[in-house]
């Protein structure tokens, strides 16, 4: 069940920021999402084989490994998305064609 929990953190922390900054914020684009599954997915191995052993002296680090990780990529997501280029027009059409269809 361990192995299961930690499999679910890495795919939440690398996946749920992409799926929910892709549903809602048009300049998300491709830099940002690679950039923010990698730091997600990273952040999950790390907090569970190397922080997470700290945790009696630093009880943050008993946190779930998906709790960081999330919002890790988030972070980051956002802030790559906003340094690179943004989407181009054609891309940004489509997003707004689809978010008046809803």
């Amino acid at each position: 069940m361990k192995m299961v929990s930690f499999a679910w953190a890495g795919f939440g922390a690398a996946f749920g920021p992409l799926i929910l900054l892709a549903l809602f914020w048009k300049r998300a684009n491709l830099v940002g999402a690679v950039s923010g599954m990698v730091v997600g997915a990273a952040t999950c191995f790390v907090w569970k084989f190397y922080l997470s052993g700290m945790a009696a002296t630093y009880p943050v680090f008993g946190l779930y490994e998906l709790a960081p990780g999330f919002l890790f990529a988030l972070i980051v997501t956002i802030v790559v998305s906003l340094c690179t280029k943004a989407p181009s027009k054609e891309i940004v059409d489509e997003f707004n064609r689809v978010d008046a269809q809803v």
